[in-house]
């Protein structure tokens, strides 16, 4: 792994959360994106490409409008931990799904590209 671990007491890094979906600011097209919690606001990721390691796939229920909503989340560890978070029926969900369990060597690098389509992020 790329990333040197100390050892010895510390905090557990918090990990950076990706959310896909495709979005313009100032003319600069993104399809990730933070979203700033306090703020209310996304803050577009310019980068196309996520590399590393994949160490986890989880299902997540989150609550949005009263409803619960199933999430996929995409743990990668890299030069920081990465959390990429979308929902379960997305296009891209589907899309990382199927690639991934085509995969048989999970001890190498990952490169996760997330592309725009006419309506929908795909992968």
């Amino acid at each position: 792994m790329v990333t040197q671990i100390k050892l010895g007491l510390c905090n557990p890094p918090e990990p950076i959360y990706l959310f896909v979906n495709q979005g313009e600011v100032d003319g600069e097209s993104f399809v990730w994106y933070k979203f700033n919690i306090s703020q209310e606001k996304k803050i577009p990721v310019t980068q196309r490409a996520l590399t590393g390691y994949l160490s986890e796939l989880r299902l997540t229920t989150k609550e949005f409008k009263g409803k619960d909503n199933l999430k996929l989340d995409i743990v990668v560890s890299a030069d920081e931990l990465y959390v990429v978070r979308t929902g379960i029926e997305t296009n891209f969900a589907k899309s990382f799904l199927l690639a991934a369990s085509l995969i048989q060597d999970f001890s190498k690098p990952l490169i996760i590209v997330a592309t725009a389509g006419d309506e929908n992020t795909v992968f």
